[in-house]
């Protein structure tokens, strides 16, 4: 077999290996969540009080992206009022949850993709199954 034939082989094995698992790299279809359908405010405030980068990694991972609008994701004003609270009182782990998307260059990508400003994004939720929920001022 010559040189050529060897790199050929060789490449469309690569090749095929890329296309068989494409779907592992396809971008995640997203979609605005309806008002009111942000987690319950004390689930809420124990995923956002602690910065976890594996949320990072869902978000690049994920097939779908439930976008959830700070100002509407809770319809109780008693509710969405306590949730502004978290703004403040969990500052650090937010900031640092966009250090982490700033550094990962797939999970920006994403984002610009989907023209959501990485400033504005407070809390990534993995619901599983390939499912992510972003909050988002």
């Amino acid at each position: 077999m010559s040189k050529f034939s060897k790199f050929a082989v060789t490449a469309f094995a690569a090749a095929s290996i890329i296309v068989s698992t494409g779907a592992a790299f396809a971008a995640p279809v997203f979609s605005v969540a309806e008002p009111g359908n942000g987690l319950s405010i004390s689930d809420f405030k124990s995923q956002l009080a602690v910065f976890n980068k594996d949320d990072v990694t869902a978000l690049v991972n994920a097939k779908t992206v439930s976008v959830l609008h700070y100002d509407s994701a809770w319809t109780d004003g008693e509710d969405l009022n306590k949730a502004v609270g978290l703004l403040s009182d969990d500052a650090q782990s937010i900031n640092q949850l966009r250090e982490a998307l700033k550094a990962d260059p797939a999970a920006a990508k994403i984002l610009q993709e989907n023209k959501i400003e990485i400033n504005t994004v407070v809390d990534i939720v993995d619901n599983g199954n390939g499912a992510v929920s972003l909050y988002v001022s």
